[in-house]
């Protein structure tokens, strides 16, 4: 039914158009000293005809761009250049339609650049460089919801989380400093952590960086960590090690591991169902790839959903979820699945390479 839409409203913009049919997608590289846009939208979008779900739209990096695309009809509504891949944060937090989106590029091709959009369009609306090294090339930057977007560094010491300001990006100064390892950066209104995958410590403190704690038990070789909203920290390993860290609590307690889910955790495969109490992790096995839903509201296994067959490729750069979707990327396609029924899409192809990096709710 989509594609006899889509067919019969093309026929009568070619009609309307005469031989100027041809929908513009223009290029997206900035003019010389001037702040750059994204390339520009199309005159034409069926976000709104699909009608079933709320329009979501998921950001995925590749070496040279970040592209928005829309889950309803899998349509790019814009493209921003980068210089290699970059890390994206979209933030919602403020009132009203205007949301920003964060593209932090440079990570390989120094110098390191920081810069604002309006998530809506693409427009870029603030640029600025970014002294130090970056922690790592995923899962660095965040934002939180008191106008601040924060950044994980380190240097030969420590790992330390520098902040800017929402919209100017005027630096604010370090809210959190701990010695040695630190790559994945977390954070909610409730609390920021710092985590260091190899060794497995997780440092907390309050969203100002006041009172740092180390949580116990350190779980070495994690596969990934995630936070919800209320600031509850998730960390599995590799091997299916399970724990959780309440909002405000300075220890892990596991989560016992259904004995069904077998395989393999894959790196950064665990994620919040932004939305919902649900936590869903991605796992490879002998028969295939895995989503494994589980409920936070109960700690009790939900769902298992394949994604893959066993020559299948499996989730590469970690996932993404949003409510009802958990979002993936494997081999250069951007793929949706339906977390309660499973249902699973090919949403685009962009590349080798090609990771999903966020996902707003519009």
């Amino acid at each position: 039914m989509r594609s006899l839409l889509v067919a019969g409203v093309a026929a009568i913009l070619v009609v309307g158009c005469g031989t100027g049919g041809t929908l513009p997608r223009g290029s997206a590289s900035p003019a010389p000293n001037r702040i750059a846009a994204a390339s520009p939208t199309p005159t034409f979008n069926m976000d709104d005809m699909m009608g079933f779900y709320a329009q979501q739209t998921v950001f995925v990096a590749d070496i040279e761009k970040v592209s928005a695309v829309t889950l309803l009809n899998h349509f790019t509504r814009y493209t921003i250049p980068t210089r290699g891949k970059a890390q994206v944060v979209a933030d919602g937090s403020m009132p009203g339609p205007v949301t920003w989106l964060y593209v932090l590029d440079g990570l390989d091709q120094p110098p390191i650049r920081l810069r604002t959009f309006d998530l809506g369009t693409g427009v870029e609306r603030a640029s600025r460089a970014v002294s130090g090294g970056v922690a790592s090339t995923h899962r660095s930057m965040v934002s939180i919801g008191d106008g601040r977007v924060l950044v994980l560094k380190r240097d030969a010491t420590r790992s330390f989380v520098d902040s800017y300001e929402r919209l100017t990006l005027k630096p604010l100064g370090t809210v959190l400093s701990k010695p040695g390892c630190g790559d994945r950066l977390l954070a909610s209104p409730a609390r920021i952590a710092i985590a260091c995958l190899e060794t497995g410590e997780i440092a907390v403190a309050g969203s100002t960086g006041t009172t740092m704690t180390v949580l116990q038990p350190e779980l070495a070789g994690l596969a990934g960590v995630a936070m919800t909203d209320a600031g509850a920290i998730y960390a599995v390993t590799t091997e299916r090690q399970l724990e959780v860290s309440g909002p405000g609590d300075t220890r892990l307690a596991p989560i016992p591991w259904p004995a069904g889910w077998s395989g393999t955790v894959l790196p950064d495969g665990i994620a919040v169902a932004t939305g919902s109490a649900r936590l869903v992790i991605a796992q490879t096995d002998t028969d295939g790839s895995w989503l494994r839903v589980l409920s936070t509201n109960v700690l009790a296994p939900q769902a298992s959903l394949q994604l893959a067959g066993r020559l299948g490729a499996a989730p590469q750069f970690g996932i993404v979820a949003l409510s009802p979707f958990a979002y993936f990327a494997s081999g250069g396609s951007v793929r949706h699945v339906q977390i309660d029924t499973g249902m699973l899409e090919t949403m685009t192809e962009v590349g080798q390479g090609a990771t999903i990096v966020a996902v707003a709710d519009r």
